[in-house]
């Protein structure tokens, strides 16, 4: 039988609860988010599977709520708050004694996971607010679908992915999307692997931006992240940081780096919105990988037809599908294919998952 190591990062994804773009360095407690993303991997998966795990919050109790039994704890953290060395003594106690890894956490969680050099595949539950890399499954359902192919044995192919995270000093000192790769860990694909997030080349998205800003009426305007968004909001008039969620409102901001407590502050009941967002390149996600603050509730009061992509022709070439990883949002919100604004006056249809 073949052994799966199981683990979470307890505080990957509080940075939404505490209003903070990420939690690699300000980790916090108030978050079961990694853990409710765990729970949604369990669950297609047989009870009686092995599995090696760290204790407590690392991945024990989740797996007894899920009512797993056969279950070996090799490490236990020795505080409430775990970091980065809790991650790595945890592999490095697991080393030898599992077929597969699979971690709940985001691209710092990686990072660690790289740093630690597991010699088996991993696979990556995406529980974080920045998920660049393609070492992250689409969502929990795909990373079961994997592990539950290598673990019972069945149709699979053991291939290479990226991890890669945000250059944060190059974003801040510059206000462009940059990423930084930092390696690559064998994985596990049941069918064609997505393509790692495309950091090269440069997107001309000057005519885009145009038009956006041209169209822009009386409504509230969620403005999501990266290089093409900050750029609309430049033209606007204002300079924020790329990992920002901006509200703004007839040409002016009205909160900086939002959350989804400050939406009701800024934003009435029966106001209109939109929500302005551009995916990224190769995996092609537009909502709920890198922009979580933007959440279901807005999402559904916004509805699709008020949801404005932005994506360049260069960018696009590197995009076949549109992705969203957003738990709650029904399969059919945006259909099966959806319009994105692709230069001035032109529009482009991509399929959607």
């Amino acid at each position: 039988m073949k052994v799966l190591g199981f683990m979470v990062n307890p505080i990957s994804g509080s940075g939404l609860y505490t209003g903070i773009n990420g939690s690699d360095t300000n980790p916090s407690t108030h978050s079961d988010y990694s853990a409710r993303r765990a729970a949604q991997f369990l669950d297609p998966v047989d009870r009686d599977t092995r599995v090696i795990t760290a204790g407590g919050n690392m991945g024990e109790n989740v797996l007894r709520e899920e009512g797993f039994e056969n279950i070996e704890v090799v490490y236990t953290p020795s505080g409430t708050v775990t970091t980065s060395q809790d991650t790595i003594k945890f592999i490095e106690k697991s080393r030898g004694k599992i077929d597969l890894l699979v971690f709940a956490g985001g691209d710092g969680t990686s990072r660690d996971v790289l740093e630690a050099a597991p010699d088996v595949p991993v696979i990556g539950i995406p529980a974080g607010m920045k998920m660049y890399g393609s070492i992250h499954a689409e969502d929990p359902e795909d990373a079961a679908e994997r592990a539950n192919a290598f673990l019972n044995d069945g149709i699979y192919t053991v291939g290479e992915a990226v991890v890669e995270d945000s250059n944060e000093e190059i974003m801040l000192k510059t206000g462009e999307f940059s990423l930084k790769k930092y390696g690559k860990l064998k994985t596990i694909y049941v069918d064609t692997p997505t393509d790692p997030k495309v950091t090269e080349g440069v997107w001309d998205s000057s005519s885009v931006v145009e038009f956006v800003l041209e169209n822009m009426d009386n409504s509230y305007y969620i403005i999501g992240t990266g290089g093409t968004c900050k750029e609309l909001m430049e033209r606007i008039g204002h300079r924020t940081s790329p990992f920002n969620i901006d509200i703004v409102k007839d040409g002016k901001i009205l909160k900086e780096n939002a959350f989804p407590e400050d939406f009701g502050k800024y934003i009435g009941d029966d106001a209109g919105i939109k929500i302005v967002v551009s995916p990224y390149a190769g995996s092609g996600y537009f909502l709920g990988r890198g922009n979580r603050q933007i959440t279901l509730d807005l999402i559904m009061k916004a509805g699709k037809d008020n949801i404005i992509i932005m994506c360049p022709p260069a960018k696009l070439k590197n995009i076949s599908v549109l992705r969203y990883d957003v738990d709650g949002l029904p399969d059919n919100f945006f259909g099966k294919y959806i319009r994105v604004v692709s230069g001035y006056e032109r529009y482009q249809m991509l399929p959607v998952s």
